[in-house]
């Protein structure tokens, strides 16, 4: 089975939260970004319409208020990844004869009889799908209990890696550069992107099946590892493309990623292929993002403002004549998110600490030929940084050969 963070490292996440809430006067901290309630359980749900949250007691086990299509999913899934969640109560569904907001309400104040509540959204819900409802706080406040927002604690908490965690990320970033490997192996002109993905998608999810016995992501369905999103040729100059109108062909530059899930975790590995022999244009634009590449990587230092990576790119930029063509700053946080704290930007103005784990992706963007773009992901320690994935980076042994 494939690893997960496990059962004390929950607890201790959870006794930080009621720390929390305690130093506040609040007796009870309240979880709805589905998210956050993953990193807290180990659990997590296809989210629609149907509200869940966490309930989290000073002085009792926590609970869920789940909709009954999740009914025998969650204790499944409680009972295999920690098992830190003591009662669930269930609802029938959306938006029902009782409003999920009033049915929380009442557990909240009957049954658990909690007088100030700390939670993460005042609407008690996520807004998805649709949902409206009244606000939880507003609800909780009419009873006479007092709310208190819990503001970015959960994202404070999640931005410096634990060793479980960063043991799991680093084994996606082990598994993205397998999925590289075969992509690399696999894809030949005349294919379209998406055949390569499938191909090197079932070829890399067949062995990692046959090391895990079996492979079981805990957020997603399994679905493919590595692919190119569009970016093919001429619509890698997209750094966001989502499909590509046409089959690879000789001379394409193709932008290509991975990041296998693994125990909720994610790295990302990214690479910029070329179809055939490149030309002198494409190797120098190649080696400009090399140059940008490598004036972050020696910008990025524990206790050094995150702004200063992105300047120190700028300022490479600036000096290459390239300015015009890039498209966004260097990188950004990574964990039980894709995206997450901290961003690699001009403006974000922390400073780096051991345990943040980010991408390091600068890239530049030519209309009409392509994207040039490498990631890999990096975790800050108390002497440095460290690359946590890894996979050839020199344009020669990223050539596919027609």
């Amino acid at each position: 089975m494939t690893p997960h963070v496990s059962r004390d490292e929950l607890l201790r996440r959870l006794k930080a939260l009621r720390d929390e809430a305690s130093k506040s006067g609040c007796d009870l901290v309240y979880i709805a970004n589905a998210t956050s309630i993953f990193y807290f359980t180990n659990l997590y749900f296809i989210q629609t319409e149907r509200p869940l949250a966490l309930l989290v007691p000073l002085d009792s086990d926590p609970m869920i208020i789940a909709p009954s299509v999740e009914k025998g999913h969650i204790e499944y899934r409680n009972k295999a990844f920690g098992g830190v969640v003591n009662e669930v109560v269930y609802y029938f569904d959306y938006p029902g004869e009782t409003s999920f907001v009033e049915l929380a309400a009442n557990v909240i104040a009957s049954q658990l009889g909690a007088k100030c509540v700390m939670g993460d959204l005042q609407s008690g819900a996520q807004p998805l799908y649709g949902y409206r409802g009244v606000s939880l706080a507003d609800v909780l406040k009419s009873r006479g209990l007092r709310w208190l927002d819990l503001g970015d604690f959960v994202y404070g908490l999640r931005l410096r890696k634990s060793d479980e965690e960063l043991k799991l990320i680093e084994e996606s970033g082990r598994w993205a550069a397998r999925a590289l490997e075969v992509a690399l192996q696999v894809t030949r002109p005349g294919m379209w992107d998406w055949e390569v993905m499938l191909d090197a998608s079932r070829q890399v999810l067949m062995e990692m099946n046959n090391f895990y016995k079996p492979y079981t992501p805990l957020k997603e369905p399994v679905g493919p590892v590595v692919g190119f999103r569009g970016q093919v040729g001429e619509f890698s100059a997209f750094p966001h493309a989502l499909f590509s109108e046409r089959p690879i062909r000789e001379g394409d530059v193709l932008g290509v990623g991975s990041g296998p899930e693994i125990g909720g975790y994610y790295a990302e590995l990214e690479r910029t292929f070329v179809v055939g022999a490149p030309n002198n244009d494409i190797r120098r634009l190649f080696e400009y993002m090399l140059r940008l590449r490598k004036a972050a990587i020696e910008a990025a230092a524990p206790g050094v403002e995150v702004s200063k990576i992105d300047a120190a790119v700028r300022e490479e930029a600036k000096r290459l004549g390239v300015t015009d063509l890039l498209r966004h700053h260097v990188g950004h946080g990574i964990g039980v998110e894709i995206h997450e704290p901290p961003y690699l930007d001009i403006g974000y103005r922390a400073r780096l600490e051991p345990g943040m784990v980010f991408t390091i992706e600068p890239g530049i963007y030519v209309p009409g030929v392509g994207g040039f773009r490498h990631s890999d992901t990096f975790v800050v320690t108390r002497e440095g940084v460290r690359q946590l994935t890894r996979f050839p980076e020199d344009l020669d042994e990223l050539v596919v050969r027609p």
